[in-house]
C-alpha cells in the first residue's frame, strides 16, 4: 500500500506529508458496497454511525455505507485520532492502515493525531498543490447540450 500511494502521488510533486494530509480527507464521507465493493454496507443499510436514525447522520439525506470515522460529517483530525482504536463500525483500507506503520508516513500521522491545526495547515497546502495540477478538458470548448 505504501508503494501504491507514493506511485500515485509522487508524480504530482507530493511528498509523504502531503499524502498523509490528503488521506485525512477520509475524516468525512463513507465507502459504499455499490461503489467500491470493499465494504458490505450499501445505501439501504449501514453501521451504527451511518444507518437511518443514527445521531451521526445529522441532516444528511443519504444513509448507509461505512465511514472512516464516527463523526463522518465533521472535518477534523479524528481520522488520525480514531484509526488506531480500530472501531469495528469504521472502515480502514490497507492504504489507510499503512500510514500508521510506514517509516515515512508514521511521523506525520502521529503529528496530525496530536495537532489538528498542523493537520489543517498541511491539508490546505497539499490540497492546493493537488488542485493546481490542473485539468485537461476534451473537447477544449467543453461539453454542451446536456
Amino acid at each position: 500500500p505504501a508503494e501504491h500511494l507514493r506511485y500515485v502521488f509522487y508524480k504530482y510533486g507530493m511528498d509523504d506529508r502531503d499524502i498523509v494530509a490528503l488521506s485525512g480527507a477520509h475524516t468525512v464521507g463513507r465507502a459504499f458496497k455499490e461503489r467500491s465493493g470493499a465494504v458490505s454496507e450499501g445505501y439501504m443499510d449501514g453501521t451504527a454511525y451511518t444507518r437511518k436514525g443514527a445521531a451521526e447522520l445529522k441532516n444528511s439525506l443519504t444513509c448507509g455505507g461505512r465511514s472512516w470515522t464516527r463523526n463522518w460529517l465533521s472535518f477534523d483530525n479524528s481520522y488520525f485520532v480514531d484509526m488506531p482504536r480500530k472501531d469495528p463500525e469504521c472502515i480502514t483500507f490497507p492504504t489507510d492502515a499503512v500510514l500508521m506503520t510506514d517509516p515515512g508516513f508514521k511521523p506525520h500521522f502521529e503529528e496530525f493525531a496530536k495537532d489538528q491545526a498542523a493537520f489543517f495547515k498541511a491539508y490546505a497546502s497539499a490540497h492546493k498543490k493537488l488542485s493546481e495540477c490542473g485539468s485537461k478538458f476534451e473537447p477544449a470548448s467543453g461539453i454542451t447540450g446536456i
